[in-house]
């Protein structure tokens, strides 16, 4: 299983699904509520990406999309062990083990989103930079965030 997450973490990190900004993200974020390639999409636009970053971002984009699907089928799996633990009276062992592979989980996705970030922004010229970190700034006064 540590192999796996291992394995999901470098995936990740060459991917872009988390690459992009967290606000384009979400499903019915600013990229509207359709799949990746909306928010990818949207990113092109507002940052006015060039063609050769567009297929950077597209190839980051599309492994991340793999890896993170991974990560949810297992923690899919393990909410699920989770729940038949908690019916069955199960030991405190089990529990404390299920929620340290959850734990693991949303800490290396985390750091992947991270990577990705970083790895998106690396792509970004200065002018670009200062655009994103604008609509990252609006993005966070929205939910009461300095």
């Amino acid at each position: 299983m540590t192999h796996q997450f291992t394995k999901l973490a470098l995936c990740a990190a060459l991917a872009a699904s988390t690459v992009l900004p967290v606000a384009a993200q979400r499903p019915g974020g600013m990229g509207g509520p359709g799949g990746g390639a909306s928010r990818q999409e949207f990113l092109a636009g507002y940052l006015n990406l060039t063609d050769a970053q567009n297929a950077q971002v597209k190839s980051l984009y599309d492994g991340a999309q793999a890896a993170m699907e991974t990560a949810r089928g297992q923690m899919e799996s393990l909410r699920t062990e989770m729940n038949a633990a908690i019916k069955a009276n199960g030991p405190d062992a089990t529990i404390d083990r299920i929620a340290t592979a959850l734990g693991t989980l949303h800490a290396q996705q985390s750091a992947a989103q991270a990577k990705l970030q970083v790895k998106f922004r690396a792509i970004l010229t200065d002018e670009q930079k200062t655009k994103l970190d604008a609509l990252e700034s609006r993005r966070g006064e929205g939910r009461g965030r300095p």
